[in-house]
């Protein structure tokens, strides 16, 4: 009997969230946002990075297999085929057919990856990026 008094009392309440409840879940989402995204964005930096690099090193094998068989580089060739839509590709010094050494260099479109730069690679063998920030190791990956 008890209870069906205190049912009949609750059936003019709605049951759900009271805004101080939405406000506190908004606000714990909102705060692991904060700490995903950035981490999420070097992530994919990360793997662009590291593709250009894959791609800077492809060019530099098929220059020096130009040079194995010709004796000379060629900074006219090479680039065929190498794009991402992250980088700008460039082989310096540029239009060459006769060149003893050449630097592939692969430049951020966007100005978002500010801890590297352009990364480059010459005939040497030798790496180097165009930004202070961020240390030769950690941009070419420990390679």
């Amino acid at each position: 009997m008890a209870t069906k008094k205190i049912a009949r009392a609750c059936d003019g309440i709605a049951p759900g969230f009271t805004i101080l409840e939405v406000l506190v879940v908004l606000a714990l989402v909102a705060i692991l946002l904060m700490i995903a995204v950035p981490s999420y964005r070097q992530y994919i930096q990360r793997g662009e990075r590291a593709e250009a690099i894959r791609l800077l090193l492809a060019v530099a094998d098929c220059q020096e297999r130009i040079r194995a068989s010709t004796g000379l580089f060629d900074t006219t060739q090479c680039l065929d085929g190498i794009s991402h839509p992250k980088y700008r590709w460039s082989i310096e010094p540029a239009g060459n057919t006769a060149s003893i050494g050449f630097e592939a260099i692969a430049e951020p479109v966007r100005s978002d990856d500010d801890i590297c730069g352009a990364l480059s690679l010459d005939h040497t063998g030798s790496r180097s990026i165009s930004s202070g920030k961020g240390t030769l190791s950690a941009c070419w990956g420990g390679r």
